[in-house]
């Protein structure tokens, strides 16, 4: 339990450095990219611990993403394209705001540094969403 709660904690961090950012349009490309390291913790936060059904019809317990990454490391995806894929198929309902955010936060930091706030507000926008749905989930 201490920790899902501290994946938590970690998220709502993020959180608050990415709001804290977002008050300087100098920095609009790291408003993307905390956005988005804030919106993967709430997704962790919200996946595990998973139960994984296998092809034999056992349950394998995962209680951590790096447990996940452990197991699945025949798979040969990056650990961003594992979580993708656990947001996709148990959260689909902001699997499109995740992945668009990632996507957004890759070209930030790798490809071009100077967004605009358009971008940003976007980037804020898919944020929120996340945040709300995986808080709305752990309130139920």
């Amino acid at each position: 339990m201490a920790k899902i709660r501290k994946r938590l904690e970690h998220a709502r961090h993020n959180d608050k450095a990415f709001r804290h950012f977002d008050k300087n349009p100098d920095f609009l490309d790291w408003v993307i990219t905390i956005a988005f390291y804030s919106s993967l913790h709430y997704v962790k936060y919200q996946l595990f611990p998973l139960d994984e059904v296998l092809a034999n019809n056992s349950k394998k317990r995962h209680n951590t993403f790096d447990d996940y990454c452990r197991y699945h490391k025949n798979k040969k995806l990056s650990k961003h394209e594992l979580i993708l894929d656990l947001v996709i198929s148990n959260l689909p309902e902001i699997s499109f705001e995740y992945n668009q955010l990632k996507d957004m936060c890759w070209t930030a930091r790798y490809y071009e540094y100077q967004a605009d706030r358009t971008m940003s507000n976007l980037a804020k926008s898919h944020q929120t969403a996340i945040k709300n749905h995986c808080e709305d989930l752990s309130i139920k």
